[in-house]
């Protein structure tokens, strides 16, 4: 299928938007929310836990594992226990829900076609990715979780035949419901045995279930390799979840002395996301025995599909095998390989082509199969190449027992030009590491592994360490891929990147842009209203155009996209459902005062990309002093400055209003923009405005207790503050009274003399006047010398005053502290006074003795 990417503007920047769409093909990593809106990522999951083993069994651990691009809050809710936990996760750390904390074994579905309230939700602010695994003694498998947003309402499961060695272990389907809903079961499959409940093939079924029910069909476990329930119609009102399982089986399970028995489980894709196009790799293990490859099952959709298969050496490129066949009735499928002893499976990397819609599992191979014996059975969805993404994150599991983990990729770029194919297979890189040389990635190299089919596989090891990883390359070259792991007769395996777009249409259009702008906000509208013929067949032909709907909506990684926010109308946030073939949204500037820029694309379902500029440049106004400051004025007084404002831009700038926001201590006194007026300032010229400060506060602080206000300038498109700051403070004196008491004559008493400023300014004291002449005096070389500064809030003792007289006075003076500052008292009251004392005694009152008095 033909993808269309297309590029508009509304500006003629031809020669930027050609850069932005080289840079775009040449870009490193994608953006986080790019890399979360591929189709395993969601909001909001429904799961349940597929029966594993007979009861009693051994177990060993239930876990779920959340990952994220982003920290995020999640909720999971226990439909059960009505219960929920709220936990938080850091981007790209695994959080795990263990069985020994948050879950418990009762979540396990046990009972069969009855509804079941054991589903377990989990809803998060920011797109998550959700892997189960189930793991009893020497039997594990897991699945990838499928978000809400991704389910269908049509479903052909797929699981694998009843196996009764031993003990009867069925295989079979869970169905989950998010929702009320109705659905309807027409069993589907092979054998003439019957479900555990002793329902046949052929039966049709009607179920009700409620949200957090779900509804089990297995086998009855009594046959081998005979009855098989695969091919089932599902079809339902609302959206459901699907999960295929089988309790236990080697696989193939017609092995005789299979050793190795494993359980398997996988979420299942609607048949609305199945392809026509697949390539598998074939696990990595190490070869023994007779046995080569793995088992794959493909499952048709509609009757009379046809397909093929061919099979090639992963170091030769090839062909060793291949096969074909038609599948004549909806939900027929055919195994490759189906044997009793170990034979060759499908090996190497293979092609498989349908002209129908089609579904493909594909099973990794019971230890005894090849000898290997680390080896075990688990089964996962391929990925069609129609649901390949660009970028995504998977994880491993964080249990113990597994000690190798594999991830095999298959990738598809434009192969028609070498250069750009080699540049976009080396944009692909697992956690910032480039693929094609991946220290662990098995020979031969990404750019040395094509096949057939024009796509290329890659096969990397990880070690025993369990992390979140991301996968990521320029946006130009997409992939599927699969994550896997082997224990000690131990296995698991997974899908690790799958879209689930809608593929029975085709669509080779991309998104129609319409919009306008008004200083530098955009308002748009894409569409995808281009269906031919309209309305569309009931089963589109490759001929016609199926519009799929706006998908993602995102800036382009590496274009220095700045100063652009974008805000959804038409939905609330990613990721989008196909019912949107119109959506309308909103680039807007985040500060009007500088200039901004987005280079964005939008992108349909069927990755058809459109790409589009905003682009805003802001008036260029400079504020000159910069900041507007009045610095310390005396209170009570005023203080006028000029501001002026520059265009420093080659056009001219309309200014349309100005304000002070506060208005209290600060005020425009002239150049004040009227109401309803504009002023025109011409290229590079200017203009000035006078504002005055009005310093009526006292200060706490002069050091930081300031008035500020902001002066707020408009332009036609733009929005300019500037700040102005100014405090008011003032000096005050408090000085002590000086009293000497009386003296003898030619007795000098001296002492300090307290000074004080209880004001918000420094206080300055310049001269003392007064005492001249008298019987008062400074001592020579007083401290502190005149000018005496004294900071707010500050005190200064005077040394020293003094008084002394050979007369007998009594005398008192008023002298004046000369200063800045502003009362409550600058003069000092100086008072002494001397006497003639009895004989050799000073200091004493004679008067207070009375004749004929005795005194001790």
């Amino acid at each position: 299928m033909f993808k269309r990417f297309t590029m508009r503007s509304f500006f003629p920047f031809v020669i930027l938007l050609c850069s932005a769409l080289s840079a775009f093909s040449q870009r490193k990593a994608p953006s986080v929310e790019q890399m979360l809106n591929s189709g395993s990522q969601g909001t909001e999951f429904v799961i349940t836990l597929p029966p594993n083993e007979l009861l009693p069994y051994d177990v060993v651990g239930f876990e779920i594992y959340v990952a994220s691009a982003f920290d995020a809050n999640v909720e999971m809710l226990d439909y059960a226990a009505d219960q929920s936990t709220r936990f938080r996760i850091k981007s790209y750390e695994i959080k795990t829900l263990s069985d020994r904390k948050e879950l418990n074994w009762a979540m396990e579905v046990r009972e069969s076609e009855m509804p079941a309230r054991k589903a377990v939700r989990l809803k998060a602010d920011k797109p998550i990715s959700v892997y189960v695994i189930n793991s009893k003694l020497y039997t594990t498998d897991g699945y990838m979780a499928i978000p809400v947003n991704a389910w269908g309402t049509e479903y052909i499961p797929c699981s694998y035949y009843d196996f009764r060695e031993g003990r009867p272990w069925p295989g079979g389907f869970i169905i989950i419901a998010r929702e009320e809903t109705k659905v309807e079961v027409l069993l589907r499959g092979r054998g003439e045995a019957a479900t555990l409940n002793g329902s046949k093939i052929g039966e049709r079924k009607s179920i009700y279930l409620q949200e957090g029910e779900v509804y089990m069909f297995q086998g009855d476990g009594q046959t081998r390799a005979q009855f098989d329930l695969t091919g089932s119609l599902i079809t339902s009102d609302k959206p459901i979840g699907v999960i295929g399982f089988h309790m236990r089986t080697t696989m193939p399970n017609l092995l005789i002395s299979g050793y190795g028995r494993n359980h398997l489980c996988e979420m299942l894709p609607p048949t609305s996301a199945w392809g026509k196009r697949y390539s598998t790799v074939e696990l990595q293990r190490a070869r023994q025995g007779v046995g080569r490859g793995d088992v794959c099952r493909i499952v048709g959709k509609d009757p009379q599909t046809r397909w093929t298969v061919s099979y090639y050496d992963k170091k030769t490129g090839k062909r060793i095998g291949g096969t074909g066949g038609v599948l004549q009735k909806a939900g027929d499928f055919h195994d490759e390989v189906q044997a009793d002893f170990p034979t060759a499976g499908v090996e190497g990397f293979s092609v498989w082509e349908a002209n129908k819609p089609v579904f493909l599992m594909q099973y990794s191979c019971s230890s005894s199969w090849d000898g290997d014996q680390i080896l075990d059975p688990f089964m996962f969805c391929v990925t069609p190449v129609e649901q390949f993404l660009t970028s995504t994150i998977f994880q491993s599991p964080t249990m113990v027992q597994f000690t190798k983990h594999y991830l095999n990729l298959i990738v598809k770029t434009d192969t028609s030009n070498k250069q750009k194919m080699e540049e976009n297979l080396k944009s692909l890189e697992i956690d910032g590491i480039p693929v094609w040389k991946h220290p662990n990635a098995v020979k031969p190299s990404l750019l040395f592994t094509r096949m057939p089919n024009g796509l290329f596989w890659a096969s990397i090891e990880f070690g025993p360490d369990a992390r979140a990883h991301r996968i990521s390359g320029n946006g130009l070259v997409s992939f599927g891929g699969y994550i896997y792991g082997f224990g000690q007769v131990d296995a698991y395996g997974w899908p690790a990147a799958a879209g689930f777009r809608p593929t029975t249409s085709v669509d080779t259009l991309a998104p129609v842009i319409k919009g306008d702008s008004l200083c530098g906000d955009y308002k748009f509208e894409a569409t995808e209203l281009r269906n031919i013929p309209d309305p569309p067949r009931e089963v589109p032909i490759d001929t016609d155009q199926v519009e799929t709907g706006i998908s993602r909506i995102d800036t382009i990684p590496g274009q220095n996209s700045f100063n652009y926010r974008l805000e959804l109308i038409t939905d609330e946030g990613f990721p989008l459902t196909p019912s949107h073939k119109r959506f309308k949204y909103e680039w807007q500037v985040i500060d009007k005062s500088k200039d901004a820029r987005a280079i964005y694309f939008v992108s349909d379902f069927a990755d058809n990309i459109t790409l589009d500029t905003c682009y805003y440049f802001a008036d260029k106004l400079v504020f000159k002093p910069d900041p507007l400051s009045f610095g310390k004025v005396r209170l009570g007084s005023n203080k006028t400055l000029q501001l002026t404002i520059n265009n420093d831009s080659d056009a001219e700038v309309t200014l349309t209003a100005s304000r002070i926001l506060a208005g209290t201590y600060f005020k425009m006194v002239s150049g004040q923009i009227p109401e309803g007026k504009e002023v025109k300032i011409p290229a590079r010229g200017s203009y000035t405005i006078d504002i005055e400060y009005s310093g009526t506060r006292e200060t706490s602080d002069v050091t930081k207790d300031w008035d500020k206000d902001t002066i707020q300038i408009n332009t036609s498109c733009g929005l300019f503050k500037h700040g102005m700051t100014g405090v008011a403070a003032i000096p005050r004196i408090k000085v002590r009274d000086f009293d000497a008491g009386t003296r003898s004559l030619n007795e000098k008493f001296c002492s300090l003399l307290l000074i004080e400023n209880p004001g918000s300014d420094t206080l300055v004291i310049t001269a003392i006047t007064g005492y001249n002449n008298t019987s008062f005096s400074l001592s020579a070389g007083y401290t502190p010398a005149l000018p005496i500064s004294i900071p707010p809030k500050g005190r200064v003792e005077l040394k020293d005053v003094c008084f002394v007289s050979d007369k007998i006075i009594d005398e008192t003076k008023d002298i004046t502290f000369t200063n800045n500052g502003d009362g409550p008292d600058s003069v000092s009251k100086w008072s002494g006074n001397t006497q003639t004392p009895g004989p050799g005694i000073t200091g004493y009152d004679w008067l207070l003795r009375r004749v004929g008095t005795r005194h001790p």
